[in-house]
């Protein structure tokens, strides 16, 4: 609506109706998007659990309702002419049939692929049950549609297809599913070993006919599909299905099965000694992890750390002991940047930009900056489209030295500057809401 004249103005009255109430109206502060959405009769609704934050979703986007204070009462009415009275000795009655002390905005609600795998993987997909108990107690564990997941997820069924790609969960009968993730390591494990036992060459084009594997294998169809699709791709070659492997994803796999293995003896030696566990344990010494990971890969693959990146951390230790690697990977920390900043530096307190770019990198970066709370003596300058960071460093160097980011509306944030990895470290980088 236009505002008055003022002249306007001073000859109108406003009345309440009789049916006045502060409580009946809320104001909802709307974006183009979903302006664009009601108007042309596209889906628009609103989810929410009584535990949780009300959600606004559309078709493809999710947004928290926000409640925002404001210092002045709004006052609501139907009057849309506010022309001025053609008699200046009229006077215009404004019928208010509410008022308004506040008002919701929208918030982007960054979708977690964690929650969605830790919901299917409620009830993973495993090996048949030939057991009678334990294929009633099968049947009883939730599986969920994909109106499930929208409704347990509060966000738009687009956002819920576009992670259940990322996470690689197929449908089965109506509903998602994941393999269990012990099952799918013993599967594909046990793929990797007829491979090498009948010299096959998987790792190139056009690769090995499924029903190879299924000739070899007494595994289900779906979960040997599943595996070449997690662990490369399959291609329909004269009709019939081939799988291909990638290297990089094989290596990967090979890597995370020692970090299950060395997990599980420190937990059982915990266990036989009576001690908790020792943090400063975890994984593998780097010379040794190198050399057993070399044999577990096929001759035709070449291991390197950067094969790597995002799944584990290297971390060298004081003088004389021996650089670690852990496995930390970056899929199963939080979406949402606050969270992750508090994952990643519960992690460890320091990290070098080297180390701490895979796990920043595919954040969403939305339309502002904020300087999180783990930083400390830092100097902030904004010039253009750089967020300029300047940071007394302590121990390491004396000087004051700029990190830039760059930060873009895509789902990156590119890192560089004149930090020297081995001279100086971060205790907090910049940048994302």
């Amino acid at each position: 609506m236009t505002e008055p004249e003022a002249a306007g103005a001073m000859d109108s009255m406003i009345v309440t109706t009789a049916d006045f109430n502060e409580d009946k109206y809320k104001l909802l502060q709307l974006n183009p998007e979903i302006e664009k959405a009601i108007t042309t009769g596209s889906k628009v609704f609103i989810v929410g659990a009584p535990d949780a934050r009300a959600v606004l979703c559309t078709e493809d986007k999710s947004y928290y309702i926000k409640k925002e204070d404001t210092s002045n009462l709004r006052l609501l009415t139907t009057h849309t002419d506010w022309s001025k009275p053609k008699e200046t000795s009229d006077k215009r009655t404004i019928q208010v049939s509410g008022a308004a002390r506040f008002h919701y905005l929208l918030e982007h609600k960054v979708p977690d692929p964690t929650k969605l795998r830790a919901l299917l993987l409620e009830a993973p997909y495993e090996k048949p049950k030939r057991d009678a108990a334990q294929a009633k107690r099968a049947k009883l564990s939730k599986l969920y549609s994909m109106s499930d997941l929208v409704d347990a997820l509060q966000v738009s069924e687009h956002e819920v297809s576009a992670m259940l790609q990322e996470i690689h969960a197929f449908e089965e009968a109506g509903t998602w599913r994941l393999l269990k993730p012990t099952y799918q390591s013993q599967i594909f494990t046990d793929m990797l070993d007829t491979i090498v036992q009948h010299d096959w060459d998987v790792l190139a084009e056009p690769g090995v006919p499924v029903k190879e594997f299924l000739n070899e294998l007494e595994e289900p169809l779906v979960a040997i599909r599943q595996c070449c699709k997690l662990y490369g791709s399959l291609k329909a070659v004269n009709g019939e299905d081939h799988c291909t492997l990638d290297p990089v994803k094989v290596a990967t796999f090979r890597a995370k099965s020692l970090f299950d293995e060395q997990a599980a003896e420190a937990q059982f030696q915990a266990q036989q000694e009576h001690v908790a566990l020792n943090p400063a344990d975890a994984g593998w010494e780097l010379d040794q992890f190198m050399e057993k990971w070399k044999l577990r890969v096929p001759d035709s693959v070449t291991v390197n750390l950067e094969m790597l990146s995002g799944l584990v951390l290297v971390k060298p230790q004081k003088a004389g002991k021996p650089t670690r690697i852990v496995y930390f990977p970056e899929d199963l920390l939080s979406p949402e940047p606050k969270k992750r900043f508090e994952q990643l530096f519960t992690m460890q307190e320091k990290w070098t930009i080297k180390q701490l770019e895979p796990y920043i990198k595919y954040v969403s970066v939305l339309v502002s900056l904020e300087l999180l709370e783990y930083s400390l003596h830092a100097h902030v300058a904004i010039v253009g489209r750089w967020l300029l960071v300047a940071r007394h460093k302590r121990r390491c160097c004396s000087s004051t030295r700029a990190l830039r980011v760059k930060v873009t509306r895509a789902r990156s944030c590119t890192v560089d500057g004149d930090l020297k990895e081995n001279t100086c470290t971060l205790q907090l980088l910049v940048c994302i809401i």
